[in-house]
């Protein structure tokens, strides 16, 4: 198509639009002079954009962390002795289920804030992280320390030789909970389709303390004609407290994506972290007797901080009943 072809079609297109305007025109000064009220067609009606009542469900996956202690106080011969040695950091893997609840309360600035209403169940993967370890090996000779506290020094009138001492302090999580406000703030970027989220929230927390102490003892017996095996005593203590519970405050900082529209759902993906800090000051504690006394496991979530992390993503489902 050649220059003068081109604006040809230039001119017919101009005249074809000037025609539809002055049509148009015509027609809206008709019906302003008969003094009818001309109706707007459902295309044409006004959108509400106002923000409504929106609730969000999502599912996570995650881990959390957080440090630990523990010590044991066992029964010896005489009195009893106190065995702490290390142990490790409290982690786990966990699932939350989160229920959000976006309010119409939005301030009129580039972000957006809206206020919004959480709340999360999570439930932990592992169980029984252990926060105290012991494997102690005694000999009577030559002579280990501590074989006297510990060991028995008889076994049915024979010398015992060897003893063998193994110690857990376990913490188990059942499961959290959490429940406050937040503000989600919409960032002006590809069509609205982020989010960061920044929130407050109350956390509570069910754990509980277990304990388990194995002792073995061995005594030789010398002289036996044929020789016979030697003496053999078990200590076994596996001992399992109740549930204790633990409250904090937590903050938590969220980033989302809209990724997929269907209708008036929102399905998307987000980004989690939580740090929260228990104010409850309390070891969880459990105790269990045999013959030779009393068996007492404690642990701490509260050294040397009481500060829990946790990361953790998943996929959400949003209603918007702006939605036409």
């Amino acid at each position: 198509m050649n220059r003068i072809d081109r604006a040809c079609l230039l001119a017919a297109l101009a005249t074809l639009v000037f025609a539809v305007g002055a049509l148009t025109s015509d027609h809206a000064v008709a019906a302003d002079e008969s003094g009818a009220d001309e109706m707007p067609i459902a295309a044409d009606a006004p959108v509400d954009d106002a923000p409504g009542w929106e609730p969000r469900l999502s599912i996570g996956f995650g881990f959390l962390t957080q440090p630990q202690k523990g010590e044991a106080q066992v029964p010896t011969e005489t009195s009893t002795t106190t065995l702490s040695d290390t142990g490790d950091s409290l982690i786990s893997q966990h699932f939350q289920f989160g229920l959000d609840l976006l309010t119409p309360v939005e301030l009129p600035v580039l972000t957006r804030p809206r206020l919004v209403l959480l709340g999360g169940f999570q439930v932990p993967i592992s169980r029984g992280l252990i926060a105290n370890r012991g494997d102690e090996k005694f000999n009577r000779l030559p002579p280990t320390p501590g074989f006297a506290d510990n060991c028995p020094s008889t076994l049915g009138g024979f010398n015992t030789s060897t003893c063998d001492i193994r110690l857990r302090n376990r913490t188990s999580i059942d499961y959290l909970w959490t429940a406050g406000i937040g503000v989600d703030f919409t960032l002006p970027i590809d069509q609205d389709q982020f989010h960061f989220t920044q929130g407050f929230e109350y956390i509570g927390m069910a754990a509980q303390a277990e304990g388990r102490y194995q002792r073995r003892s061995t005594a030789p017996r010398p002289g036996q004609v044929p020789p016979l095996p030697a003496l053999v005593e078990t200590d076994f203590i596996d001992a399992k407290g109740d549930l204790e519970l633990y409250h904090g405050i937590s903050i938590t900082e969220t980033f989302s994506v809209d990724a997929y529209e269907q209708g008036p759902m929102l399905f998307g993906f987000f980004v989690q972290g939580r740090m929260s800090w228990f104010a409850t000051d309390r070891d969880m504690s459990v105790s269990e007797s045999s013959p030779r006394g009393r068996y007492d496991f404690t642990s701490s979530l509260n050294d040397p901080e009481p500060i829990q992390y946790q990361l953790l993503g998943g996929v959400s489902v949003r209603f918007d009943p702006r939605w036409r």
